[in-house]
């Protein structure tokens, strides 16, 4: 039998800036960078998660004005998450969380430098359901 256990999971964005994207998940969001060469950066979401940037000149899609594409955090305390993205001078979707009525969920999104939107979510129940 084939061995289909999946080790974790690795999704891409493509910037203009990749410094400036960078230097976003690394000092303001806390990620952990696990690898860094000049065209793609990976960072440690959590185990098993990760979210590689990529130099627009080299990846194999290029950046777009539309981002169709959100990162969710899960959280256990969007709140303080809300309060710590406040004072690095984010601008938030919302002055305080969302919350949920058909989803059980507390809720805001930024904007990354280049505009993907980060969604930081605390699940009230499992999976707001």
């Amino acid at each position: 039998m084939a061995n289909l256990r999946l080790e974790g999971a690795l999704t891409f964005f493509y910037y203009n800036d990749l410094e400036e994207a960078s230097d976003f998940y690394r000092e303001v969001m806390g990620f952990e960078r696990v690898m860094d060469l000049d065209w793609v950066k990976i960072y440690r979401i959590k185990d098993g998660a990760h979210l590689g940037l990529v130099n627009a000149e080299k990846g194999s899609h290029k950046p777009s004005p539309i981002k169709p594409v959100r990162l969710q955090l899960m959280v256990e305390d969007a709140q303080s998450w809300l309060d710590h993205l406040k004072g690095k001078g984010l601008k938030i979707d919302r002055d305080e969380l969302h919350v949920g009525e058909e989803l059980k969920i507390k809720a805001f999104t930024v904007k990354d430098p280049e505009g993907y939107s980060v969604e930081i979510c605390e699940f009230i129940t499992p999976y707001g359901l």
